[in-house]
């Protein structure tokens, strides 16, 4: 027997009113209305890291699927191209095109947006489910990782057939599963300093006075340092990242916004183009200092018993630089609604939970490896391999530039869609056009539908 419709009724918990938990709820709730979802928030209010975010195609799909298009075309914010360019003297190396390639190559934009805003949507799409209850200030002390059963600090007890973990890096529930109660987030070697600079500071520099309002991401590549910055919020505030590979003491992992020392930062862009030096000259205490971390690869992103399932930074935090820790997140949760959708009876939830995490985990172990590859392509020290880096990019924007003469718009998006790259799940950088084509190109709702097919298909 197959299963095509929304698949029997369960009663869930969600723990965590991040994107993370938030997206769970919706992804459950949209595939079937009749489940009976409450998320638990530990906050007594939304909470957001104020920082800006780039959301691909394989994410945008999803959202659009939820419903959220409207409301996030508001606030988001379509970027051409990120322009890659040389540290020292701001000479553009290549560009990877973004829209409307994006929709041409993948079938959805890509997005810039700020982080509050894509919560505060997710957060008012879930309000509209009648099935779904958010509760603030409800802190989790405990999850049996048997029974899926949540016990809060303040003594309360939440009974649930299936329980969903949004709780972070540094989640309790991951504590509590026997195959991971001893994993751990790691540092990696490398730090970023993040800021967001209001419209008004970015209009007074004649320098960066145009960035605001440009349909281009800039990423400036130097040795040992990457600055990576573009416009979100409606054009109202310009993000900025100072990616630096190297431990940075004192600031604990998953420490969003420890107080960052400026004249470090300014000191580290000491010789760098007029343009990264006017960005961080219109820097000013809001500025943070955020030292990488990674939840390693654990055996399992469920309970033994089904119950208990680890979605978002809870399951696999990563390296930031595939811009994919929220699309993870998102097809984390989309998946899981599909696999749920395949349940017969609540007897069948260590068969399809088990089948779900090894299908999210091949996704996400090849992820984490294209997060490195772009790291190390971002930073390396002139020389060698710098030259080398350079001249591939040169010829990949020099080819991209012909084209665009010598076709013009129309001609080129057919050549595009004719001439699709091959997903490249081996491929360990986004600048690589296969690369891209892979995490991009994604639809994790088929994906995932093809897996159950095959593996859960019931006789």
């Amino acid at each position: 027997m197959s299963s095509n419709g929304p698949g029997i009724q369960l009663k869930i918990t969600v723990i965590g009113g991040g994107m993370a938990g938030l997206a769970s709820a919706i992804a459950l709730s949209d595939m079937n209305p009749n489940h009976q979802i409450t998320v638990l928030e530990s906050n007594a209010s939304l909470s957001e890291f104020g920082a800006g975010l780039q959301l691909f195609a394989n994410s945008t799909r999803i959202l659009h699927r939820w419903g959220l298009t409207p409301a996030l075309e508001k606030v988001a914010f379509q970027c051409s191209h990120l322009s890659i360019r040389r540290w020292e003297d701001d000479a553009e190396l290549t560009f990877n095109m973004n829209n409307p390639s994006s929709t041409w190559l993948y079938g959805w934009p890509q997005w810039q947006i700020y982080r509050p805003d894509l919560q505060k949507a997710l957060f008012e799409r879930a309000k509209e489910f009648p099935n779904v209850s958010i509760l603030f200030a409800k802190s989790v002390k405990s999850v049996d990782a048997v029974t899926g059963t949540v016990y809060t600090v303040d003594g309360e007890v939440f009974e649930a057939d299936l329980t969903v973990a949004a709780d972070g890096i540094w989640s309790r529930t991951r504590r509590c599963l026997p195959a991971s109660k001893d994993v751990s987030p790691t540092a990696y070697r490398e730090h970023h300093y993040r800021a967001v600079i209001p419209r008004s500071r970015m209009l007074s520099n004649p320098i960066t006075a145009p960035f605001i309002a440009s349909p281009e991401a800039k990423l400036w590549v130097g040795p040992g340092v990457f600055v990576l910055a573009y416009t979100v919020a409606s054009k109202e505030l310009y993000n900025l990242v100072v990616g630096v590979p190297r431990p940075s003491e004192g600031v604990p992992v998953g420490s969003w916004n420890h107080p960052a020392n400026l004249e470090t930062m300014r000191g580290l862009l000491s010789g760098w183009c007029e343009e990264v030096q006017a960005l961080a000259s219109l820097v000013q205490e809001d500025c943070v200092s955020w030292t990488l971390g990674e939840v390693p690869p654990i055996p399992s992103f469920v309970s033994t018993s089904g119950r208990v399932a680890l979605v978002g930074d809870a399951a696999h935090a990563l390296l930031p630089h595939a811009a994919q820790g929220a699309g993870m997140a998102f097809e984390d949760a989309a998946a899981l609604s599909e696999f749920v959708r395949h349940l017969r009876s609540k007897e069948d939830l260590p068969k399809v939970m088990n089948a779900w995490s090894h299908f999210r985990q091949a996704r996400v172990d090849h992820l984490r490896n294209t997060s490195r590859g772009n790291a190390s392509d971002m930073t390396l020290p002139d020389g060698e391999l710098q030259i080398a880096r350079d001249m591939k990019w040169n010829t990949i924007r020099d080819k991209q530039r012909a084209q665009w003469a010598e076709l013009g718009l129309e001609k080129i998006r057919e050549k595009m869609i004719r001439e699709k790259p091959t997903p490249d799940p081996d491929c360990k950088s986004t600048f690589e056009p296969g690369g891209r084509m892979w995490v991009y190109g994604y639809d994790i709702y088929e994906n995932s539908r093809k897996f159950c097919r095959e593996h859960l298909e019931w006789q």
